[in-house]
């Protein structure tokens, strides 16, 4: 489906795709951002509570769309007739994609800590200061993962736009296919 020459489902799915990773960084930014308050013990257990509550919830989104970026990505490469593993590129992307899989899966057991340290503080749990130790020790804990994973997403990104193609030609942007070297070198 075409408009002005422009392939709109091609498009469309880039923009998703591109739109997802940029989401994936921004809300984890967001969570980045809150936990600061969540893990200090001399914040109001309320205001923590909350913000462990948001984080929470954004959490979920960003593993909705970590998990929705797999599948978008090979629709991608169906409509823009790309075999998945054919490319350099492409075989990189998918192993910073596995990385990010077994990193996510280390910051599993993590990412719910806060929330139910900070619901038994509210409860009236006597052990107050170890539930406080615990959520400060899990989140720095999870800060060296956090940011590989950040690392990672926007270094996909970048040999994404590196290897950008004109929709209509299936010719790079930024850099010249074998091809088009050996038609010069003529």
């Amino acid at each position: 489906m075409e408009l002005y020459g422009v392939d709109i489902i091609d498009i469309s799915f880039r923009g998703i795709h591109a739109l997802m990773a940029a989401a994936w960084l921004l809300f984890d930014f967001i969570v980045f951002w809150l936990h600061f308050k969540v893990k200090d013990a001399n914040a109001p257990t309320t205001e923590r509570l909350e913000r462990a509550r948001v984080m929470h919830g954004i959490d979920t989104v960003v593993a909705y769309i970590f998990l929705l970026m797999l599948p978008s990505g090979i629709i991608l490469c169906y409509i823009t007739d790309t075999p998945i593993f054919s490319t350099e590129w492409l075989s990189w992307k998918h192993l910073l994609y596995g990385i990010i899989i077994v990193d996510a899966l280390y910051l599993i057991p993590i990412s719910g800590t806060a929330l139910r340290n900070l619901k038994a503080i509210e409860a009236g749990a006597e052990n107050v200061d170890e539930l406080n130790r615990e959520i400060k020790s899990k989140m720095d804990q999870a800060m060296p993962a956090v940011i590989l994973i950040w690392i990672l997403v926007f270094a996909a990104s970048l040999i994404s736009v590196l290897n950008l193609k004109v929709p209509k030609g299936q010719e790079y942007i930024f850099r010249k296919t074998q091809a088009q070297v050996e038609i010069k070198k003529e």
